[in-house]
């Protein structure tokens, strides 16, 4: 998430957290961007394919981005985690 950008959030996955919020802070002057809530999955891209299909009526077209405020995110995060979404 990055305040910058009020209501809406970023779901993808990542490798490594750290780089990844260094590689997206690059792009931002205040390096703002900060992880709201994070899980481990066994196989992160079936994961994301499954938030991604979750929040298809969000998404902004082309990104991974949603128009979804990030503190509403997470309880479809732990509903995947758990294999009840």
């Amino acid at each position: 998430m990055n305040p910058a950008w009020p209501g809406r959030c970023k779901v993808g996955l990542a490798k490594d957290l750290k780089n990844r919020l260094r590689q997206m802070n690059t792009n931002d002057p205040d390096r703002a961007y900060t992880f709201y809530e994070t899980r481990i999955f066994d196989d992160r891209k079936d994961a994301e394919a499954v938030l991604h299909q979750l929040l298809a009526g969000y998404r902004i077209a082309g990104m991974e981005w949603f128009d979804l405020p990030p503190e509403d995110a997470p309880r479809l995060l732990r509903r995947v985690h758990a294999g009840t979404a």
